[in-house]
């Protein structure tokens, strides 16, 4: 039998940093743990918290979950190198959480906030829940707002500042492509102390690497010395910032941050070290100026290929390329996706260009082996996905067959149909299968899938199960876990998906969980390649799923397929009604086809790509 735990020594790549951050993020605040043991194959925690968002214009700018993890980095690193502390000033950071870490230096004596959305301002003095969560900071009598828009403000006289906090919305409109630009950096170091410091938010480096070193061009345009650094906030990514003075910064071993905090860690030298591919983007860099406002054409762009093709520069890319700004897609899916569940509106209203919808939601986690499966926040986002194309595209769906998907949710998606009449599931774990079926609130997540008529249970390894002669299916899901070591790594093998195809109808479809084509394309192609290798034909589709990214799947059939223009005909509550945009990749993720490689058990690749990647990334 396969034990996934078997693999979990200190070497082992299951698991991301993103998951540990987050799930130690969570445990240190308010939460509850529903449920926490231990199987021969795995540590389960399911772990249930309050969780509070807030949306400017249709984006997301605060997630209760990790806000921390943002803001302490944020504000500590400023302010542990800046010579001195005694005046403080914020602009943007309206929700209170920057003024919170700010205050907890004892020798701070006046903080300024300039507030660029009032409307975020009101709700957050207004709501107790944001009170709560900022700790009254915006309250406390060391804080002064400012009722003057910032353009005011600067020019109303000369107050100097030990430490800026720049607190912006990102520059992806022209509108706020102006608060990044070298005449407003220049006016801002006008309030700056000789020896104080400034920082900036700046943008992920990791998706937007040519905003992030332009705003530091743009920021040394300012005659401004700058240090940059990022660090993983999981619901958001790899986030960047940029410390600013009038010397030259360095970060030495030595520097510690002196108060208490949820995040950082004692040595935060690593924050300052950026991945080859990031570096290779600062050359590119352009500085932004009221003269010529690039910052947001290069925040559109970042979806076109960020490094150009030999001899052609990225200006060429902007000028040649189709810049369709979708209007943070993800977002938009996320607001519908937690409207369409158990919430409360905190906070809902303000004019076009300052619209603030503040949630309050009940989130609930799974963690195997302390690695994320689900946040019930957007799990029906990748459950619809795995299941319902899968689904739309058989002519009959008598018979079904799940690998994995103990905890019920994919079943959840399949029993919405009528015309199934019988689900196998294998699932290898038998604590899993015990809290899917026993624990309330996974109960009330999975609808009872577990306990329907229709599901028959089978507690053992697909290996064994699929050795077992056995009527042929008309869907096969596989949903198993991510190859991350070479066990796991067997279960997605030529040979393995040979042996399932064996189970599957001549007009059956196969679907199979394949990670991300952004940050392991390597690991998702090869594993469309191994599905061919087993003889099937392939159509391959990937979606954005807030908590884990942009996530892909493939379809495989005994049959070529072909998308055209079905419709899922059950009921759902994330799905577009035109699906076909699913199964177009950007050129970047397609080009890594070319080095894909099939997984067999005589060459076991799989696990070491996966290892290669999440270590890249």
């Amino acid at each position: 039998m396969i034990k996934l735990n078997d693999s979990l020594q200190p070497n082992s790549t299951r698991g991301d940093v993103y998951d540990l951050i987050e799930m130690e993020q969570l445990l240190a605040g308010p939460h509850r743990i529903i449920y926490e043991g231990s199987s021969q194959y795995q540590d389960i925690l399911l772990i249930e918290s309050k969780n509070i968002r807030l949306y400017w214009n249709n984006q997301l700018e605060l997630n209760s979950l990790d806000e921390r993890i943002y803001h302490e980095a944020l504000v500590h690193l400023a302010m542990t190198l800046a010579a001195q502390h005694d005046r403080v000033l914020v602009i943007g950071g309206e929700d209170g959480c920057a003024i919170h870490e700010v205050l907890k230096y004892p020798n701070v004596n006046h903080v300024s906030l300039i507030a660029v959305s009032p409307e975020t301002l009101h709700a957050a003095q207004n709501i107790p829940e944001i009170t709560e969560l900022n700790e009254g900071s915006l309250f406390d009598k060391r804080v002064h707002i400012h009722e003057s828009d910032i353009h005011e403000f600067l020019s109303s006289g000369q107050q100097l500042f030990h430490v800026i906090i720049v607190d912006l919305p990102d520059p992806e409109t022209e509108a706020t492509s102006r608060f990044y630009t070298m005449e407003f950096f220049h006016q801002l170091s006008n309030f700056l102390t000789d020896d104080g410091i400034l920082v900036c938010q700046s943008t992920s480096p990791e998706h937007t690497p040519l905003v992030f070193w332009s705003i530091a061009r743009t920021l040394e345009q300012a005659s401004l010395h700058t240090l940059s650094y990022h660090v993983l906030v999981p619901w958001f990514g790899d986030w960047g910032f940029h410390l600013a003075g009038k010397g030259a910064l360095v970060w030495g071993e030595e520097k510690k941050v002196a108060v208490s905090n949820r995040s950082l860690s004692d040595d935060l030298i690593s924050l300052f070290t950026f991945s080859p591919k990031v570096l290779n983007i600062r050359d590119q860099a352009v500085p932004n100026t009221l003269d010529c406002l690039i910052l947001h054409k290069f925040y559109e762009a970042s979806e076109v290929e960020t490094v150009p093709e030999k001899g052609l520069s990225v200006f060429y890319n902007l000028q040649h390329s189709v810049l369709e700004q979708d209007n943070d897609t993800e977002d938009l899916i996320e607001i519908q996706q937690l409207l369409s569940g158990p919430h409360r509106v905190l906070y809902q209203g303000g004019p076009k260009g300052d619209h603030v919808l503040m949630l309050e939601t009940t989130d609930v986690r799974l963690y195997l082996d302390k690695q994320l499966q689900f946040s019930s926040l957007d799990e029906q986002i990748y459950h619809e996905a795995l299941v319902h194309p899968a689904l739309a595209m058989v002519q009959k769906r008598d018979r079904i067959l799940i690998a994995g998907g103990g905890d019920g949710l994919a079943i959840r998606e399949i029993l919405k149909y009528p015309d199934v009449k019988h689900i196998d599931l294998v699932d290898l774990d038998p604590l899993m299968l015990h809290i899917a079926r026993n624990v309330p609130e996974f109960v009330t997540l999975n609808n009872g899938a577990l306990h329907d008529e229709r599901v028959s249970i089978h507690q053992q390894d697909i290996l064994v199960f699929k050795e077992m002669k056995r009527e042929p299916y008309d869907v096969i899901i596989v949903d198993l876990p991510d190859p991350g070591d070479e066990i796991i790594s067997r279960l997605y093998t030529v040979e393995f998906f040979g042996e399932l195809s064996n189970l599957l109808h001549e007009d059956g479809i196969l679907v199979c969980q394949s990670h991300s084509p952004e940050y392991a394309p390597l690991v998702f192609w090869s594993i469309g390649l191994t599905l061919k290798g087993a003889g099937f034909h392939i159509l391959s589709y990937h979606v954005d799923v807030p908590s884990f990214g942009d996530w892909g799947f493939h379809l495989a059939a005994k049959k070529p397929l072909l998308w055209g223009k079905r419709e899922i005909a059950v009921p759902h509550h994330t799905l577009p009604e035109d699906l076909s945009s699913w199964f177009d990749f950007p050129e970047k993720i397609r080009s890594i086809w070319a080095n894909s490689h099939m997984n067999t058990l005589s060459n076991l690749k799989l696990h070491q790509f996966y290892f290669q990647e999440i270590q890249s990334d």
